[in-house]
């Protein structure tokens, strides 16, 4: 416990931005973010669509590799002989070559402009699923356009940061796998590098499960963003690991050939909205639980503070009146 009260009182306190009366102590997030994208299904829908507009240099690559990959290995021979003294040359390492080679470049220069994309379009949505998750008016285009004005180089460091990692990832692994077909085995130093920047990975979605809701409910500076990020991360470190897994599990089994596709039609109609809204729930429970908590309890103490110097105030003012009395009436006598 001292741990934890050591990393809350590091917090910074302040209100956040959501109307008078909100319930801070809200029981079951999970269901709060579900009745929030039922009533506001068709919202979500067209808000989603700008995310798949954001995804489109990764899917325009996508394909590019697909047909790059074709041409690379047409006119290849993939057979090692047919018997003796008619021996045909076998392309197979050329060809594994020539793919991995073009898949490293697609991922080498998509994966960081479609995250930026993704990133300015994702401070607009945050900031309308941010209303929903309240229960506030929502118009889609102006708070759309209201959330990227007020928020959007917060999320465009986080998702340049996130897609510096996720390109040196997945070259990296590209590099892993290609040495490995190649050779039978990779070099130590590309393990290395990969296993180094999946744990920086990890560590940082752990940060933004966390930290995405609260720029868009919060009014911070920067650095104050990441103290009580990093601080809210630690002390709910068990439920922000949980979270996370659950979300890269989820993107884990779009590998899955029948479930990839059925995954891939949810997250062009509406996965990035619903995961930008189950987000800001649990943002919520995180900051709901401490900084919300410990404001109100700041504040509270504070006014009983003023209420006791008020009536110290008005103790001594009735001395200092009694004294006057006192001395006036001597005075006649």
């Amino acid at each position: 416990m001292s741990a934890i009260n050591n990393l809350a009182n590091h917090l910074i306190l302040k209100r956040d931005l959501s109307p008078e009366g909100r319930v801070t102590n809200y029981k079951g997030r999970i269901r709060q973010a579900i009745q929030a994208i039922s009533q506001n299904l068709t919202k979500l829908v067209l808000l989603n669509l700008f995310m798949v507009i954001a995804c489109a240099p990764m899917i325009v690559t996508y394909f590019w590799m697909r047909a790059q990959e074709a041409l690379a290995v047409a006119g290849l021979n993939f057979s090692t002989g047919i018997g003796v003294g008619f021996g045909i040359t076998d392309d197979t390492l050329i060809a594994i070559e020539r793919i991995y080679d073009i898949r490293l470049m697609g991922y080498g220069l998509a994966i960081f402009p479609t995250c930026l994309l993704a990133g300015l379009v994702a401070s607009g949505l945050y900031y309308c699923c941010r209303n929903m998750i309240w229960g506030t008016k929502t118009k889609v285009f102006r708070h759309f356009f209201r959330g990227i004005k007020n928020n959007w180089y917060k999320f465009m460091l986080s998702f340049a940061w996130l897609g510096a990692l996720a390109t040196g990832f997945a070259c990296s692994l590209i590099m892993v796998l290609k040495e490995t077909a190649l050779n039978g085995s990779a070099n130590a130093g590309w393990w290395v590098l990969m296993i180094f920047i999946g744990i920086l990975a990890l560590l940082s979605a752990l940060y933004m499960v966390v930290g995405q809701g609260m720029y868009v409910t919060y009014k911070y500076k920067m650095k104050e963003y990441i103290i009580n990020t990093c601080c809210l991360t630690l002390i709910l470190i068990l439920p922000a690991l949980i979270v996370t897994i659950f979300f890269a599990g989820i993107m884990a089994l779009s590998f899955v050939s029948i479930l990839g596709t059925f995954l891939l039609v949810v997250m062009v109609l509406i996965g990035f909205s619903a995961y930008a809204m189950f987000n800001i729930a649990f943002s919520q429970y995180c900051t709901d639980s401490f900084i919300a908590y410990m404001y109100e309890a700041e504040e509270k103490a504070k006014i009983k503070e003023q209420e006791k110097q008020a009536k110290q105030r008005n103790k001594e003012k009735k001395k200092l009146a009694q004294k006057n009395n006192f001395q006036g009436k001597k005075k006649k006598r």
